[in-house]
């Protein structure tokens, strides 16, 4: 007979309420009827209670938790094995007459129901006992009742290791500043996250909001206006590729980063483009009063090699100024950007809430009081401008190539207009 969780036929095999049970009268214990009973349904009887109160075996008192278990199993393969009327006999099994009968047997089932219900979870105990066995042949597990030894110990702590051990020895998703310098992302790779960690959205204060800003505003929280994100992404891919183009085309672009800690973003940003950059302090008239300051100057080609050729007076008297001018704070660069106007040089700026979008040519809606905003920004446009760059020298090298010329040697001007195979750069 097997046995089976459905109420209804537990149910059945209990005698609960039944007539013949039932009795007024107390019964000492001298007077109680004796039960005959068979020797091998006694000795079972007596093996199922030991096992099922957890009380040890004469001469066993030091029982191991792997005896247990294997007893549990040779009894569910019992149960399985025993027959309706033998089940039936077993659960009769108590002295009768006597009080409190009926609990007795019903304490007896759920116990033994108990037991067959944790058949899966005494499997697994027994499987996990001998395959540490196996492992350690010669370890003696402890009871349950005492503490466990340095040997198991020992073992547990090299199964936490093997398991468990290396759980928080990978660090991911951490902020390193000096990535933004060494390995910014490229602008197809900037994402609302990456800003957002950077605070980019982070604007001024509504008292000080310049009302041309709207259309950059995404919201107000606590007396802060929050910049749309999505548009930063937007206007930040154009700038990008006004970068990338001015550089292919053989431009010089100008970095300006006058805040305390934009040095190294700055002078990062300006090597990858073969362009240059201005920290610290903007002197006025750099680029208006250029020809009242004359400086050194030569001559190169569009793989910004020299050339050698010597420049005739009106030359050396040309205003030399920036193609580009990238200027991370408007504010404390707006004389910068005065004269920057007055040359006609266009210019890429960061515009917060409290600064004016047309005073720049390509705005970027950014927070230009972080540090770590202004890096990003930097290094994308960095980023883009070497993009641009290894695009002119891959042409160049082609050029050369055509013409039998080595990719040290410098493209000379003079005569290859009749004689260059296609169309330069």
């Amino acid at each position: 007979m097997r046995l089976s969780a459905t109420p209804s036929r537990s149910l059945r095999l209990l005698p609960l309420q039944h007539k013949r049970f039932q009795t007024t009268k107390t019964f000492e214990p001298s007077i109680v009827d004796k039960h005959v009973e068979e020797p091998a349904l006694t000795e079972k009887k007596e093996q199922l209670e030991n096992i099922i109160l957890g009380r040890p075996a004469e001469g066993h008192e030091e029982e191991t938790r792997l005896q247990t278990i294997r007893d549990k199993l040779d009894l569910l393969a019992e149960l399985n094995k025993t027959t309706k009327g033998e089940f039936q006999q077993l659960l009769n099994s108590a002295p009768k007459p006597t009080l409190h009968r009926d609990e007795i047997v019903l304490s007896k089932f759920k116990k033994l129901f108990k037991t067959y219900m944790e058949r899966d979870k005494i499997d697994r105990q027994f499987t996990s006992s001998s395959s540490l066995l196996s492992q350690f042949p010669n370890l003696v597990p402890t009871p349950i009742t005492e503490p466990y030894s340095k040997a198991e110990l020992t073992i547990r702590q090299k199964h936490h290791e093997s398991t468990s051990g290396s759980l928080g020895s990978v660090i991911k998703n951490v902020y390193k500043p000096h990535e933004l310098i060494t390995n910014p992302p490229r602008p197809n790779e900037v994402t609302v996250q990456k800003l957002m960690a950077a605070g980019c959205h982070l604007g001024h204060s509504t008292k000080l909001w310049k009302h041309s800003t709207q259309q950059f505003i995404y919201g107000e929280y606590k007396d802060i206006h929050i910049i749309d994100l999505d548009q930063t992404i937007n206007y930040l891919k154009r700038a990008a590729n006004i970068v990338t183009g001015v550089v292919e085309n053989g431009g010089s672009v100008l970095f300006l980063g006058l805040k305390q800690g934009q040095l190294r973003s700055v002078q990062t940003a300006a090597k990858r483009c073969n362009g240059y950059y201005v920290t610290n302090r903007w002197v006025p008239g750099t680029i208006t009063n250029s020809v009242d300051n004359p400086r050194p100057r030569h001559e190169i080609d569009m793989g910004d090699l020299p050339t050698g050729r010597k420049l005739n007076q009106g030359e050396e008297k040309m205003v030399v100024k920036p193609d580009l001018m990238v200027v991370l704070n408007p504010l404390d660069g707006k004389v910068a950007i005065s004269e920057a106007n007055q040359a006609r040089v266009p210019t890429i700026g960061l515009i917060d809430t409290n600064c004016d979008p047309d005073s720049v040519t390509y705005g970027i809606p950014c927070n230009d009081d972080s540090v770590r905003a202004t890096n990003l920004i930097c290094g994308v446009l960095g980023r883009a401008g070497e993009i641009g760059l290894q695009r002119r020298l891959a042409k160049v090298e082609a050029y050369k190539k055509s013409l039998g010329l080595s990719s040290t040697e410098p493209l000379n001007m003079e005569g290859l207009e009749e004689d260059a195979p296609g169309e330069f750069i």
